[in-house]
């Protein structure tokens, strides 16, 4: 999988995908935040994450309808969900990258938990990225006027499963991190 393509590229080509992954991450990043500008309200304060995590089809309905009110609103909702799948590569090549260089570079035996871990970690990323575009195919759905309970269902359990996975990446960069500090100061 993903780890074992990392662990093919040289130190100096996988310096130049991290400083890619870092560089497409952030416009990738920037663009979204730039369409969720329009969609934060009294019915979604957290924009579209707020429709990714509305339980109900009663909740889904009212955001769409507070965004059909404000104009402009519409449109960067459709931007955003379909631009998401770009951005749902960007976060995940580059949260598997870090990763990978945390567990390499930190647990150096490669028979140690910590290590083995992190090939664990890739691959729930890696879910995570998946999970995020099946998500968004339900959004898109009720975007789209497939108002259905099962879709606003399915976008509420991916999105809280995609978080959750996403999360704990994070923790275990954090935790490679800290461990290395640590491994310095001692």
């Amino acid at each position: 999988m993903l780890s074992s393509i990392f662990q093919k590229l040289s130190p100096a080509a996988e310096k130049k995908l991290l400083i890619l992954a870092i560089a497409t991450f952030i416009l990738a990043g920037s663009c979204m935040v730039h369409f969720d500008t329009l969609l934060k309200n009294d019915a979604a304060p957290l924009g579209i994450i707020s429709f990714e995590l509305a339980k109900t089809l009663d909740c889904s309905t009212q955001i769409l309808d507070s965004w059909k009110t404000t104009t402009g609103a519409m449109q960067s909702a459709e931007w955003s969900l379909w631009f998401d799948y770009i951005f749902i590569i960007t976060y995940t090549v580059l949260l598997c990258l870090v990763i990978h260089r945390v567990r390499r570079t930190v647990w150096t035996n490669r028979e140690s938990l910590a290590y083995r871990f992190g090939i664990v970690m890739i691959r729930v990323v890696v879910w995570a990225g998946i999970l995020d575009m099946v998500e968004n195919f339900a959004l898109l759905q009720l975007f789209y006027g497939d108002l259905e309970p099962h879709w606003s269902t399915l976008a509420f359990v991916t999105a809280m499963i995609k978080f959750i996975c996403i999360g704990l990446g994070i923790l275990y960069v954090l935790i490679g991190l800290l461990t290395a500090g640590i491994k310095k100061i001692t």
